[in-house]
Protein backbone atom coordinates (compact mmCIF):
# COMPACT_ATOMS: atom_id res chain seq x y z
CA UNK A 1 0.00 0.00 0.00
CA UNK A 2 3.06 2.47 0.99
CA UNK A 3 4.37 1.74 -2.45
CA UNK A 4 1.38 2.58 -4.65
CA UNK A 5 1.22 6.01 -2.28
CA UNK A 6 4.77 6.85 -3.14
CA UNK A 7 4.38 6.03 -6.93
CA UNK A 8 1.26 8.09 -6.88
CA UNK A 9 2.60 11.23 -5.48
CA UNK A 10 5.81 10.66 -7.41
CA UNK A 11 3.30 10.79 -10.53
CA UNK A 12 1.28 13.55 -9.51
CA UNK A 13 4.25 15.93 -8.41
CA UNK A 14 5.38 15.21 -12.37
CA UNK A 15 2.35 15.73 -13.49
CA UNK A 16 2.41 19.09 -11.86
CA UNK A 17 5.75 19.89 -13.02
CA UNK A 18 5.32 19.67 -16.44
CA UNK A 19 1.94 21.41 -17.12
CA UNK A 20 3.21 24.72 -16.80
CA UNK A 21 1.72 27.25 -19.06
CA UNK A 22 1.87 31.23 -19.39
CA UNK A 23 -1.07 32.96 -17.11
CA UNK A 24 -4.19 34.63 -18.48
CA UNK A 25 -3.27 38.71 -17.30
CA UNK A 26 -6.41 40.17 -15.53
CA UNK A 27 -9.23 41.56 -17.36
CA UNK A 28 -7.98 45.11 -16.68
CA UNK A 29 -4.49 44.61 -18.46
CA UNK A 30 -6.44 42.84 -21.31
CA UNK A 31 -8.37 45.97 -21.83
CA UNK A 32 -5.41 48.15 -21.70
CA UNK A 33 -3.58 46.46 -24.20
CA UNK A 34 -6.74 46.41 -26.73
CA UNK A 35 -6.58 50.11 -26.47
CA UNK A 36 -3.30 49.54 -29.20
CA UNK A 37 -1.23 52.24 -26.79
CA UNK A 38 2.62 53.05 -27.79
CA UNK A 39 5.02 53.35 -25.09
CA UNK A 40 7.37 56.33 -26.09
CA UNK A 41 10.87 55.23 -27.46
CA UNK A 42 9.73 51.76 -28.22
CA UNK A 43 7.88 49.39 -30.40
CA UNK A 44 4.91 47.51 -29.61
CA UNK A 45 4.16 44.01 -31.02
CA UNK A 46 1.53 41.78 -30.50
CA UNK A 47 1.84 38.20 -31.50
CA UNK A 48 -1.28 36.21 -31.55
CA UNK A 49 -3.20 33.16 -32.42
CA UNK A 50 -6.19 33.52 -33.84
CA UNK A 51 -9.40 30.64 -33.79
CA UNK A 52 -8.26 27.85 -36.13
CA UNK A 53 -4.43 28.87 -36.24
CA UNK A 54 -3.68 25.41 -34.95
CA UNK A 55 -4.24 23.65 -31.15
CA UNK A 56 -0.33 23.11 -30.23
CA UNK A 57 1.68 25.12 -28.14
CA UNK A 58 4.56 27.04 -29.24
CA UNK A 59 6.96 29.01 -26.79
CA UNK A 60 8.33 32.35 -28.48
CA UNK A 61 10.98 34.70 -27.73
CA UNK A 62 11.91 38.17 -29.23
CA UNK A 63 15.31 39.21 -29.78
CA UNK A 64 16.19 36.39 -27.77
CA UNK A 65 13.87 36.95 -24.84
CA UNK A 66 11.69 34.29 -23.11
CA UNK A 67 8.00 35.99 -24.06
CA UNK A 68 6.06 32.57 -22.96
CA UNK A 69 3.65 29.82 -24.76
CA UNK A 70 1.01 30.93 -27.36
CA UNK A 71 -2.02 29.67 -26.98
CA UNK A 72 -4.90 29.38 -29.45
CA UNK A 73 -6.93 32.13 -28.89
CA UNK A 74 -4.47 34.18 -27.13
CA UNK A 75 -1.51 37.42 -27.81
CA UNK A 76 1.37 38.93 -26.39
CA UNK A 77 2.08 42.47 -25.91
CA UNK A 78 5.76 42.72 -26.43
CA UNK A 79 7.41 46.18 -25.97
CA UNK A 80 11.19 46.03 -27.94
CA UNK A 81 13.89 48.41 -28.64
CA UNK A 82 12.92 50.08 -32.46
CA UNK A 83 14.90 48.57 -35.16
CA UNK A 84 14.87 44.98 -36.30
CA UNK A 85 13.68 42.01 -34.11
CA UNK A 86 13.17 38.66 -34.13
CA UNK A 87 10.48 36.58 -32.93
CA UNK A 88 11.77 33.01 -32.35
CA UNK A 89 10.49 29.57 -31.26
CA UNK A 90 11.91 26.96 -29.17
CA UNK A 91 13.16 23.70 -29.16
CA UNK A 92 12.42 21.51 -33.19
CA UNK A 93 10.35 24.44 -33.94
CA UNK A 94 12.06 26.55 -37.04
CA UNK A 95 8.99 29.30 -36.65
CA UNK A 96 10.90 32.65 -37.03
CA UNK A 97 10.04 36.11 -38.55
CA UNK A 98 12.48 39.06 -38.80
CA UNK A 99 10.53 42.64 -38.81
CA UNK A 100 11.69 45.88 -38.88
CA UNK A 101 10.02 48.02 -36.41
CA UNK A 102 10.15 52.36 -35.17
CA UNK A 103 9.65 54.16 -32.37
CA UNK A 104 5.93 54.42 -31.25
CA UNK A 105 4.87 51.61 -34.16
CA UNK A 106 2.57 49.33 -33.74
CA UNK A 107 2.73 45.41 -35.33
CA UNK A 108 0.84 43.00 -35.69
CA UNK A 109 1.68 39.13 -36.34
CA UNK A 110 -0.41 36.05 -36.66
CA UNK A 111 1.21 33.34 -35.07
CA UNK A 112 -0.23 29.47 -36.53
CA UNK A 113 1.01 26.55 -35.02
CA UNK A 114 0.93 22.98 -36.24
CA UNK A 115 1.32 19.65 -34.38
CA UNK A 116 -0.09 18.91 -30.79
CA UNK A 117 2.86 18.75 -28.85
CA UNK A 118 5.86 20.92 -27.94
CA UNK A 119 8.07 18.60 -29.50
CA UNK A 120 6.14 18.17 -32.73
CA UNK A 121 5.06 22.36 -33.30
CA UNK A 122 6.08 24.10 -36.04
CA UNK A 123 5.00 27.38 -35.91
CA UNK A 124 4.48 30.11 -38.90
CA UNK A 125 4.55 34.04 -38.23
CA UNK A 126 3.52 36.55 -41.04
CA UNK A 127 3.44 40.07 -40.26
CA UNK A 128 -0.45 41.66 -40.75
CA UNK A 129 -1.64 45.13 -41.18
CA UNK A 130 -2.88 47.44 -38.07
CA UNK A 131 -6.37 47.01 -39.03
CA UNK A 132 -6.43 43.42 -39.23
CA UNK A 133 -4.23 42.75 -36.28
CA UNK A 134 -6.20 44.74 -33.94
CA UNK A 135 -9.75 43.32 -35.36
CA UNK A 136 -8.61 39.87 -34.78
CA UNK A 137 -6.95 40.66 -31.41
CA UNK A 138 -10.31 42.48 -30.27
CA UNK A 139 -12.56 39.63 -31.40
CA UNK A 140 -10.92 36.44 -30.83
CA UNK A 141 -7.65 36.57 -28.07
CA UNK A 142 -7.20 36.77 -24.56
CA UNK A 143 -3.72 38.44 -22.94
CA UNK A 144 -1.16 36.40 -21.79
CA UNK A 145 1.27 37.43 -19.40
CA UNK A 146 4.69 37.94 -20.19
CA UNK A 147 7.13 35.07 -18.38
CA UNK A 148 9.52 36.61 -16.22
CA UNK A 149 13.02 35.47 -15.99
CA UNK A 150 13.29 32.22 -14.02
CA UNK A 151 9.54 31.80 -14.46
CA UNK A 152 9.71 28.84 -17.61
CA UNK A 153 9.40 25.38 -16.94
CA UNK A 154 11.89 24.97 -18.84
CA UNK A 155 16.03 25.03 -18.14
CA UNK A 156 18.09 27.22 -20.83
Amino acid sequence: MRDALVAFVAVALLSLTGCASTPQASLTSDADAKEFSTAPNAAMIYIYRPLGAGRGVSTLWVDGRLVGESLPQSFFRVAVRPGVNLITTSGNDSGRLQLKTEPNGIYFVEARVDGETQSEASTRFRQVSADTGKQTVEACCRLLENWRPGQSRFNF
